[in-house]
């Protein structure tokens, strides 16, 4: 299976707390992205639960879903920050299906990527963010997810706030979207559904990621 990575200059004002004492800013305003373009001829091997609804983010899943946005690197995208990490499919270690993700730190200051939307959409309709990590690198350790309603309007959260340890073995988070809401996310209008970032590491660490989706139950 071949990922294809295309390597652009875009200038992106995505907005970051300080991640480590090496960098001290809100984080780069113009960079250097690497995008990333899913195999999106994947089978569809996860059932939804009864009574569940799934979004597809275009990156990270191939299960079944009720909507997609597919990353078509015309108006969705997924950008890896100035080079900061590599990702790879691999099949020998997952959750569900055939396949997870492997994102490997390239030994910088700090790390980050995101799925990008050019237009904003409204996801008030979904309740909960899910995503299944494993690690046993301290960079990974200290992993936030955000999203964002502009390049520089951003909520986020630790996911060990939600479970995630970096202890060698797979867990599920859920992130219920209220609670970005209640720091100040416009769920009306997002721009970026999903922003990794990470803190300093060594060349080499590496974060499996598997079955990121958006859900909600009727």
């Amino acid at each position: 299976m071949r990922l294809h990575i295309y390597i652009m200059a875009i200038c992106l004002s995505v907005a970051f707390s300080s991640l480590s004492a090496c960098r001290s800013d809100s984080g780069p305003n113009d960079y250097q992205s690497q995008e990333y373009i899913p195999d999106a001829a994947m089978p569809l091997m996860i059932a939804l639960l009864e009574g569940e609804e799934r979004l597809s983010l275009g990156i990270f899943y191939e299960g079944e879903f009720t909507e997609e946005v597919v990353i078509d690197d015309l108006t969705t995208h997924f950008y890896i920050y100035e080079e900061t990490f590599s990702v790879i499919s691999q099949e020998s270690d997952r959750t569900e299906g055939v396949r997870s993700d492997l994102i490997t730190h390239r030994g910088g200051p700090w790390w980050g990527g995101g799925v990008h939307w050019d237009e904003p959409r409204d996801l008030s309709e979904w309740t909960t963010l899910h995503l299944s990590l494993k690690s046993t690198s301290e960079a990974f350790s200290s992993l936030e997810v955000a999203m964002n309603n502009s390049d520089t309007a951003q909520a986020k959260v630790k996911l060990q706030d939600y479970g995630f340890i970096a202890n060698g073995e797979w867990h599920s988070v859920e992130i219920p979207l209220s609670d970005l809401m209640d720091i100040g996310l416009d769920i009306t209008q997002i721009a970026a559904p999903l922003v990794l970032i990470g803190s300093a590491g060594d060349a080499g660490e590496r974060l499996l990621i598997d079955a990121v989706y958006l859900n909600r139950f009727k």
